[in-house]
């Protein structure tokens, strides 16, 4: 069946973009076919974001037409005026920027800095950081971790700034980039300057949570760390991060609201102590059961990956 036959229903821009939102890493051609037809002026307001990004997690990165993207994101840009966000300009100025429109650059990251309340620098650090984030899936893992440490040479002097309104976003970049480079293959995770980029993009993770989050948002940074320690070998220090991250859940939900978190929580704790030689049985009965009463079949999904991904990282560092 062509993706021309898989439109034939189209329904409304809100409706395309769920379905393209849903699709977007399982199939990445229906996915592109869906966003062409979306018009971004029909798309409720509060979609535009998701919109923006698929635009270039798509259309950019997937399939390397950014041109095809910056015109999309000029689209979105027109139709959400005047009431931009700055997660807007941030997509859109990544978009130009990526796409070597510099005078479309220049103009969207000064008004992303102005959204933001943030320095010219400090918006064009964030920008820098979300490109590489759409670049680095590409890269051999020499290139993808220099990349990201040019990228992150800024943020050491921001932390000691105060706060901007885009603190949250540079949580969110860092999260994400830290996400995908720790899911690299294990060969890649070898290469010293990955395993410092990567190690550092968590750790700054953290850092702009801890100005920008509530509790939950810093319990999913000691997640991060958890895992990328794992990704790194380095199971003490991970089971630490896990520790951590159960400690905010066990302070802030005594409802039990977040078991769902608990049982990844523990999945990583449980790994942790595997890589550093230690007893994780507790642990990992702690993960099974609490993973068990999920009862929704992504999240299955996603806690039996990571079951197959630690596997595969034990055996990789002698822990199998």
């Amino acid at each position: 069946m062509s993706d021309t036959d898989r439109l034939s229903d189209e329904g409304s821009a809100d409706e395309l973009l769920a379905r393209a939102d849903a699709i977007h890493d399982d199939d990445p051609p229906l996915a592109l076919a869906l966003l062409r037809r979306i018009d971004a002026a029909r798309l409720a307001p509060a979609l535009r974001p998701r919109l923006s990004f698929l635009v270039n997690h798509v259309i950019g990165e997937k399939f390397d037409l950014w041109q095809e993207a910056l015109a999309t994101q000029c689209t979105i840009v027109a139709a959400a005026a005047p009431i931009m966000t700055s997660t807007l300009w941030r997509q859109a100025a990544i978009a130009a920027q990526i796409a070597d429109d510099a005078t479309r650059a220049r103009d969207w990251i000064r008004a992303l800095a102005t959204s933001g309340r943030a320095s010219l620098t400090t918006a064009q650090a964030l920008v820098n950081l979300g490109a590489i984030g759409f670049s680095t899936p590409t890269l051999d893992a020499e290139t993808a971790g220099r990349s990201t440490l040019r990228a992150l040479q800024p943020l050491a002097a921001l932390h000691a700034l105060p706060g901007t309104g885009l603190d949250s976003a540079f949580g969110i970049v860092t999260n994400n980039l830290a996400s995908d480079l720790l899911e690299r293959r294990l060969g890649d995770l070898g290469q010293p300057d990955l395993r410092t980029a990567l190690d550092l993009t968590a750790e700054h993770a953290q850092h702009f949570w801890r100005r920008a989050g509530q509790w939950l948002e810093l319990e999913r940074a000691s997640y991060l760390r958890a895992m990328t320690a794992n990704a790194l070998g380095e199971g003490a220090c991970a089971a630490a991060h896990a520790r951590a991250g159960l400690d905010l859940i066990d302070a802030h939900d005594g409802a039990h609201t977040q078991d769902v978190d608990r049982a990844f929580l523990q999945l990583e704790l449980a790994q942790g102590l595997r890589l550093a030689g230690r007893d994780a049985a507790a642990a990992s009965d702690r993960a099974i059961t609490l993973a068990a009463a999920f009862g929704d079949a992504a999240l299955d999904k996603w806690f039996a990956d990571r079951v197959r991904r630690n596997e595969a990282l034990a055996a990789h560092y002698g822990r199998g």
